[in-house]
């Protein structure tokens, strides 16, 4: 992110008139050791955290479907919401089964992959940071506060997505913020291909980035028809290249028709996480305070009472920030670098958190990409206060940052050795259960979905094709409690209760044992929380009627690790 030919670095972000300008001295050095440094840090978190999933599940199941773009790439399907994460994910797995690391397991091998992102997107951290101050020094403290942010170390050291796409993206927002000062055509169409490659990775994060990319090529400088021109210049190169993709995949599975497809999938727009309501308000605040610490996944607003505390400090801190930052933006309104870089991370936060509160605004891959202007703030506020006393306000920061780490990384030892107990419980479970004569009837959003669907092999689509029990395949056979309020959000909770009543009826007419885990003995109010972000009370109500007002259940086993199992039968 150096400047070109002879053109000095705007650095407006000081407390004296003075603008101070960089030299590149030591700035590969920094990288490489930022590189070298956290990719230690996050592999031996990786082996000491022992549990590939965290505080998400979703990662298990994208590493299904890379393993079968390792195994038959030829055979595997795109799929337009995450149109080049396999195929990419896929051929970095591969390389890691060739050099031994984690061979042929992609649940784990994603870790690794994700650490590696993290570590590229610290080096991009350093290296805006040190051309919009100037000073080495808070380019080092903004990469050491960024790695300590609860939700970007979470998601560094676990199986989730959204890592590769999201440092694609800050980079894209990073050379924006550096470009779009003084743009031309060729910088405007490398940011948008860069951009581009980013959603094309995850679609969603398209959305609240597009508008800042654009309203950042609107307030740059030039005359209105040539900012129009390069708004016109964004788009028409990030459709191209879109489209382009489209021609190169040719007739792969799943490889979409018109562009039209890949631009919009509408991901998660029909589905229960879609909608607002009061209880999102309150989770979106959680997700907003455990982005910086706690870097909890919360999903029942019950939970938060008993970290109101950490929530409220941490909100006091967010709060500070943004108002110094704020100020600092404001002071130096005439230059463009001050436009550009409000425009670029104040937009793509205000968008973003809209678009949250109309989804999943507490989970962690929602949030890291729109809270990311901390890290700027910081880094601001850093720049006019370090003068003033350089050594205590710069090993404050990073004393500050390291206490940070420190707490966060307290906060995952609870879940820690995830993964050695349940390479234990799959064996107990199998011998207590016959996996060939056993439909599970689970919540859906708990762990034992995701290990028990990676290990046994599930099959979303299998309940329409399952035949007479026995069935070896899948092994791993679920009705989840969530499915209907997630897949039909129009349906009424009248619908919703005899459809998953039909469904335990219809798989105890071909011989299978329905067995329920802890959600069986969940009071109404229970249920009532747990589905919280895709139903409202009076579905649950109805879906809780349906399992207690015609069935009962027997105890069949406890498990040590996941509590005890209960086997239904007709009333």
């Amino acid at each position: 992110m150096q400047a070109q030919g002879n053109e000095a670095a705007p650095t407006p972000f000081s407390t004296g008139s003075t603008r101070i300008t960089d030299s590149s001295h030591g700035r590969l050095a920094d990288v490489t050791a930022i590189f070298v440094l956290s990719m230690a840090v996050f592999v031996w978190l990786i082996l000491w955290f022992d549990n590939a999933q965290g505080i998400t599940s979703n990662g298990v199941f994208k590493a299904v479907t890379i393993k079968a773009w390792v195994s038959d790439p030829a055979n595997a399907s795109l799929e337009t919401s995450n149109y080049l994460y396999y195929p990419v994910m896929a051929l970095f797995c591969r390389l890691l089964d060739v050099i031994g690391v984690f061979p042929g397991d992609p649940r784990h091998q994603l870790t690794i992959i994700n650490a590696f992102s993290a570590a590229l997107c610290l080096c991009i951290v350093y290296l805006l940071v040190r051309r919009l101050t100037g000073r080495r020094s808070i380019a080092w403290a903004a990469a050491a506060f960024h790695l300590s942010g609860a939700f970007f170390l979470n998601l560094a050291i676990i199986n989730e997505d959204i890592m590769p796409s999201y440092t694609l993206m800050f980079a894209s927002m990073a050379l924006a913020s550096v470009w779009f000062v003084r743009p031309t055509a060729l910088r405007v169409a490398l940011v948008s291909a860069l951009f581009t490659i980013a959603w094309l990775f995850e679609w969603r994060l398209m959305f609240p980035t597009l508008p800042a990319m654009l309203l950042a090529l609107a307030v740059g400088p030039g005359r209105p028809l040539a900012r129009l021109g390069r708004i016109a210049l964004f788009l028409g190169t990030m459709v191209g290249l879109a489209q382009v993709a489209v021609w190169l995949w040719g007739p792969q599975n799943g490889n979409p028709g018109p562009v039209l497809s890949l631009l919009w999938t509408g991901k998660g727009t029909a589905e229960g996480w879609a909608g607002f309501s009061m209880v999102k308000v309150e989770l979106l605040w959680a997700g907003m305070t455990q982005y910086l610490a706690g870097g909890a996944n919360i999903a029942d607003p019950a939970v938060l009472k008993p970290i109101l505390r950490e929530m409220l400090a941490t909100t006091f801190c967010i709060a500070v920030v943004a108002v110094l930052s704020l100020l600092i933006l404001w002071r130096d309104r005439a230059s463009p670098q001050s436009r550009v870089l409000a425009a670029i991370f104040g937009v793509t936060f205000i968008a973003g958190e809209v678009m949250n509160l109309y989804s999943q605004p507490q989970d962690p891959q929602m949030q890291i990409n729109v809270m990311v202007w901390l890290t700027i703030g910081w880094a601001l506020i850093l720049a006019v206060v370090a003068p003033w006393r350089p050594l205590p306000v710069l090993g404050g920061a990073m004393a500050l940052a390291l206490a940070l780490f420190a707490y966060n990384a307290s906060r995952l030892a609870p879940m820690r050795g995830t993964d050695a107990v349940w390479r234990e419980a799959l064996p107990r479970i199998e011998r207590n259960v016959d996996p060939t004569r056993t439909v599970f009837l689970l919540h859906g959003f708990e762990s034992d979905v995701s290990e028990l669907f990676y290990a046994w092999g599930g099959d979303w689509t299998y309940f329409d094709k399952l035949g007479p029990a026995p069935t070896a395949k899948p092994k791993f056979k679920l009705l989840a409690l969530v499915n209907g309020p997630l897949h039909t959000p129009n349906a009424t909770g009248e619908e919703l209760a005899k459809n998953l009543k039909g469904q335990i009826e219809r798989v105890m007419d071909l011989g299978y044992d329905v067995v329920a885990n802890l959600v069986w003995t969940w009071s109404e109010a229970q249920v009532e929380a747990s589905l919280a972000t895709v139903a409202d009370k009076e579905k649950a109500k109805w879906l809780y009627r349906a399992l207690h007002e015609n069935f009962t259940a027997i105890p069949t086993f406890s498990d040590p690790l996941t509590g005890p199992y209960f086997r239904l039968q007709r009333r």
